[in-house]
């Protein structure tokens, strides 16, 4: 056992006592320097504890996550840090400690068939962002990564330090929602643990039982991460991979890395991971390989069900998938950190099975541009091969024939006081169909004369339906529905629902 002496600078706590101040409770947070771990430490010194975290060194293939622990330490100034060596390959039977590969991809969920089929993990519900991967795998067996008695091994240890330390609770990041299979991240095994802990130490015989604390048990990774971002966690210092290269980088493929990409896409959170550039999991380009093959993906901001907030489909609940980039730089563009943020990589069959699992209704595929990414196209395809009603809401600026002709358009064109005129495509307006509309975003009455002559003039009324719509804090509602009006223009006033439901917020809606 070695231990880490230096005592770190100290961070508020929210029952207001500075770590080591008398009085102040003690717990034992069992970090690996994954993500969750961080998390959960993050939150036991939210609650007001001094926190000293515990990590097992047990012949983990991913050893380098221990050094991930020490960062952690250092960066939310726990009071101290205990590194055990406890060398579990004498043991083996896992993925992570002996000979065995650990699955990739495809091959990481475990087969359905499996006799071990893990009998009360929940589902994740149907509101979950980008659940599916991560339910499949709660549904079924046992994986190859699971170590024999790993957290049973761990809880006692920290039972002990938790004892040593005069220290009543103990903090563990499992769940049971998004696992790969484990039964010891079950509730039923915590609950379990925390009634041997009562008859099996001196605390608990003597009436000052130890509480075992699993804060994550029913949370998603997406609501764990943004949990841990709400409490300032630094996720580029953790590591989740199971297999790393040797530099430490994360192979982009196992169990362990598509939960945490698919996390943080659900989350709307940039993912700091640094992936190995070669073979499988995802290259330095961001690309999803598998055996060096590059696979079908895109570049995915957000995920999330919500009321369709414009077009003729307004006040229907849909899904909303929001691609990350856009080259055009509108002067009025209320979405610029689609444009900034790069997404999370996924595969076009990850992306429609999250837009299943959150429910049925329309979907809406947006941006940033979803046109500018070369698979936009074909998840707008692949969502309508899966019986979807999609709406691809594209700026124009790209050629819209090879969109499938079951997919509606939703073409903004771009006005004078855009700054973006330029980039209009003027065949996208001639191949304009019923299904599909016209949105001109106006800033002021020479947007709104411009959009009006070009409505007339290519008599877009007659091909589809046409939305005039204001931008907020520049052109009065009102001022653009005297000016239809007085017009007699065929076309349709279009206000964002979503801003008027929810005016204080920027992204979900």
């Amino acid at each position: 056992m070695d231990t880490d002496e230096d005592r770190l600078a100290p961070r508020p706590v929210t029952r207001n006592q500075a770590p080591g101040a008398v009085g102040q409770p003690k717990a034992v947070v069992l970090l690996s320097g994954g993500m969750d771990s961080t998390v959960c430490a993050a939150m036991a010194r939210a609650d007001g504890f001094e926190v000293h975290a515990l990590t097992a060194r047990y012949g983990q293939r991913h050893g380098v996550e221990v050094d991930a622990a020490r960062r952690v330490v250092q960066a939310l100034g726990l009071a101290s840090h205990t590194v055990v060596d406890l060398d579990l390959r004498a043991i083996g039977g896992s993925a992570l400690t002996a000979d065995i590969p650990v699955p990739k991809t495809a091959e990481a969920a475990p087969s359905p068939a499996s006799p071990l089929a893990v009998p009360d993990a929940r589902p994740m519900t149907p509101a979950s962002p980008l659940a599916t991967h991560s339910s499949q795998l709660a549904a079924s067996s046992i994986p190859a990564t699971y170590v024999p008695a790993r957290n049973t091994i761990l809880l006692g240890l920290a039972l002990g330090h938790a004892e040593a330390l005069g220290a009543s609770d103990i903090y563990i990041g499992v769940s049971s929602v998004d696992y790969s299979g484990y039964p010891d991240c079950r509730p039923a095994f915590i609950e379990t643990f925390e009634r041997l802990a009562r008859v099996a130490t001196r605390a608990g015989v003597e009436g000052a039982p130890l509480r075992i604390h699993a804060p994550l048990q029913h949370l998603t990774k997406a609501e764990t991460i943004r949990r841990g971002r709400d409490l300032g966690v630094d996720f580029s210092l953790t590591h989740t991979c199971y297999d790393p290269s040797p530099d430490g980088a994360a192979c982009g493929a196992c169990d362990a890395c598509r939960l945490r990409r698919e996390g943080f896409a659900a989350a709307g959170v940039p993912d700091p991971t640094r992936y190995a550039p070669a073979g499988n999991g995802t290259g330095s380009d961001g690309q999803a390989r598998v055996d060096g093959q590059e696979l079908p993906s895109l570049r995915v901001l957000e995920i999330y069900r919500t009321i369709q907030g414009e077009t003729t489909f307004a006040g229907e609940p849909c899904v909303i998938v929001r691609l990350a980039g856009c080259p055009l730089r509108c002067s009025y563009c209320d979405t610029a950190y689609a444009r900034e943020a790069e997404g999370m990589e996924l595969s076009l069959d990850e992306v429609v099975r999250t837009v299943r699992e959150l429910g049925p209704g329309i979907v809406g595929l947006t941006g940033g541009e979803p046109l500018a990414q070369a698979c936009g196209a074909e998840l707008a395809r692949a969502l309508a091969d899966d019986g979807r009603t999609v709406l691809l809401e594209t700026s124009g600026a790209f050629d819209t024939s090879a969109v499938d002709p079951r997919v509606r358009r939703i073409l903004d064109v771009k006005t004078p006081g855009s700054g973006m005129e330029a980039k209009n495509l003027p065949q996208n307006l001639a191949a304009l169909r019923p299904i599909d509309e016209a949105k001109f975003v106006l800033v002021d009455r020479a947007d709104y004369d411009w959009a009006r002559e070009l409505v007339r003039r290519e008599r877009l009324a007659e091909k589809c339906t046409v939305l005039f719509s204001p931008v907020k804090a520049k052109l009065p509602p009102a001022d653009l529905a005297k000016w239809i009006i007085d017009d007699a223009l065929p076309v349709r006033l279009q206000v964002q629902l979503h801003r008027v439901i929810w005016p204080e917020r920027d992204r979900g809606v």
